[in-house]
């Protein structure tokens, strides 16, 4: 769970001059700024070199700071001192002046100011995906599709990048924190001559939308006015070359993403993740259940003051016994200080598992009988024990293996859970369930059917496996490891009919036998770990281009027994300085362990 403040001081990026000084400037400012720093430097492309080397995010602005700021300042052409003052911070995308004022950042936002500063918060949402909920052009009046719009970024930034921020539709200091390293383009009004990350931001819209073709260097010359009024143009609003509020609306409609990243160029690949962490083992300490599948991290969304399951707090689900006997486990084990806990010991071969904004997880149990046929879905409470109607039993239910939660409540959509059975090939999704009644409440529907599936057995079997569901779209990704594919289904959360197979984005090498599926959210790529050769792959949903590929476990696969096979759950989260985080478990070692850079 990352938390970008920490111990911090809390000081708005932008509302004092960063010096090298003694004692150390410390603060949220410094960090946003180095932050900003390495961000822009995955994303440019300067045609003068590179701007410098990544420095480490502390909050601390130390000799490397300094430099970055000099780096910042000779590569755009402005007084080169090291110190990041209103000039610096301008090229940075914070303007103090933009739009008449206050200074974004320097008050709280909500309902009902009105101001230059909540121009930029609209633009700065307008440019992503927000834009669809704001509906209109900034104007300044903190309403309520903004503050709609807020809750979305919010819920973005909570379940997709594990921040730990306010749900609460208002701008406050976290949230300022989150918007600035992540929001990047929007501050000010952009036209040739103009600049900066946020220009930079700019051409990584415009290329990834097919506008522009150049360098992302953040310099606005000629070819960048070109491609900003050809897309004017082909959106039918005043093509004049510059970026005002208008044009970022228009942006944001045709561009619905809540990262920064060139499509061509992704930020933040898994290639680029180097280090494997052994955080701790998986095997349960009374019964001695083993071979981990499932992995999550759970939310912050629900009230952890006397629950067991706190914020931040990574699970997992053992599938065999400690005999190795393949789905005669039972446990989830809760991971604190290194060492695995038990959690819950009433599972029946506990496969995928999910965990919803009230702390509530679901478990996909294939059942203890091979074949499949005493299958069925479990809800356990955020203190570890089953709920009075937590067995949902339904006569669909076939081999129960991938489990996800759709986080319903924060994007204005019914709240759901889904599974997949890899027996059948089939999706099922669950609606208007309520505790402790879960069996009685759920209503059941089949959404997807027609995926490949293989086998008779838990040792034999593969199928529908790993999923993820975005809000854009409303769409489900689904791993087959009986076909080696990644598919979608849309709209999952309101289909009143079988959506079927949906469609394939991605089918063949070097999928091999996917399993767990996770989500990148700074660049949207797709995750998935394959059991056939225990390599994590990441593939672009968007173009359905592969983008990287990593070995996670050096041990040979046998194709035919499986044996080897270390990689089932795979999942993807931020650190508190915003680096991305892979967590995986391996069966080879029980263990879940973290890739980092």
């Amino acid at each position: 769970m990352g938390n970008f403040a920490g111990q911090l001081p809390r000081v708005s990026f932008g509302s004092r001059v960063l010096r090298l000084k003694r004692p150390l400037l410390t603060g949220t400012d410094v960090k946003v700024f180095q932050r900003l720093y390495n961000t822009l430097l995955e994303l440019m492309n300067p045609p003068n070199g590179p701007m410098g080397s990544p420095i480490p995010i502390t909050g601390v602005f130390d000799r490397e700071s300094q430099k970055a700021a000099a780096n910042i300042q000779s590569y755009f052409g402005i007084c080169v001192d090291g110190i990041v003052g209103p000039q610096t911070y301008r090229v940075m995308g914070q303007d103090n002046h933009a739009y008449g004022g206050p200074a974004f950042g320097s008050r709280n936002l909500a309902a009902p100011i009105t101001g230059g500063d909540v121009i930029v918060l609209q633009n700065r949402l307008n440019c992503l995906r927000y834009a669809t909920i704001l509906n209109q052009a900034a104007t300044g009046d903190f309403d309520t599709p903004t503050s709609k719009a807020v809750l979305a970024f919010q819920g973005d930034n909570i379940v997709y990048r594990h921040w730990d921020i306010a749900f609460d539709g208002n701008v406050g200091p976290d949230t300022f924190d989150i918007l600035w390293i992540t929001a990047i383009t929007g501050g000010r009004t952009l036209h040739e001559g103009i600049n900066g990350f946020d220009t930079a931001g700019l051409q990584v819209i415009l290329q990834n939308l097919g506008f522009y073709s150049g360098r992302i260097d953040g310099y606005f010359g000629s070819v960048t006015r070109h491609a900003v009024k050809h897309f004017q143009e082909a959106f039918g609003i005043t093509a004049d070359g510059i970026c005002g509020p208008q044009t970022f609306y228009a942006l944001g409609r045709s561009n619905p993403v809540f990262w920064y990243s060139a499509d061509a160029f992704p930020r933040g690949r898994i290639g680029s993740l180097s280090h494997i962490q052994v955080i701790s083992s998986t095997i349960d300490p009374v019964n001695g259940d083993q071979n981990p599948y499932g992995v999550l991290l759970a939310p912050n969304t629900f009230d952890d003051t006397n629950t067991i399951l706190k914020h931040g707090d990574l699970l997992v689900s053992n599938i065999n016994n400690a005999n190795g006997v393949m789905g005669l486990g039972s446990t989830l084990e809760r991971i604190v200080n290194g060492r695995p806990e038990r959690f819950f010991a009433g599972a029946m071969a506990p496969i995928a598992i999910s965990t919803s904004n009230l702390g509530a997880t679901w478990i996909a149990d294939y059942g203890f009988a091979p074949d499949g046929s005493q299958g069925l879905v479990q809800v356990i409470s955020p203190n570890g024990t089953l709920f009075s109607g937590g067995d949902i039993h339904r006569d669909l239910f076939d081999g129960p293996w991938g489990m996800q939660f759709n986080f319903g409540e924060f994007y204005g959509l019914p709240v759901a859970f889904f599974s997949t059975n890899v027996l059948s090939g089939t999706i099922d999704r669950f609606t208007e369930f309520h505790p402790p009644d879960f069996n009685e409440d759920s209503v059941t529907l089949q959404i997807g059917s027609g995926f490949a599936h293989v086998g008779t057995n838990i040792n034999t079997v593969f199928g529908p496996q790993g999923m993820i569901w975005l809000p854009m779209g409303d769409a489900l990704y689904i791993a087959d490891g009986a076909d080696n594919s990644i598919s979608v289904l849309a709209p999952v959360s309101t289909a009143q009919t079988d959506l079927g197979s949906g469609l394939k984005i991605y089918q063949g090498p070097p999928l091999n036998k996917p399993a767990g599926l996770g989500f990148n959210p700074e660049n949207g790529n797709l995750i998935a770990v394959n059991q056939g050769d225990n390599r994590v792959i990441e593939i672009n949903p968007r173009t359905g281009q592969l983008v990287s590929a990593r070995l996670l476990d050096k041990t040979p696969v046998n194709p035919v027994t499986g044996a080897g096979s270390a990689l089932f759950g795979v999942y993807v989260a931020l650190d508190n300085n915003g680096e991305l985080l892979v967590y995986f478990t391996n069966d080879n070692t029980n263990t879940v362990n973290v890739l980092t850079r």
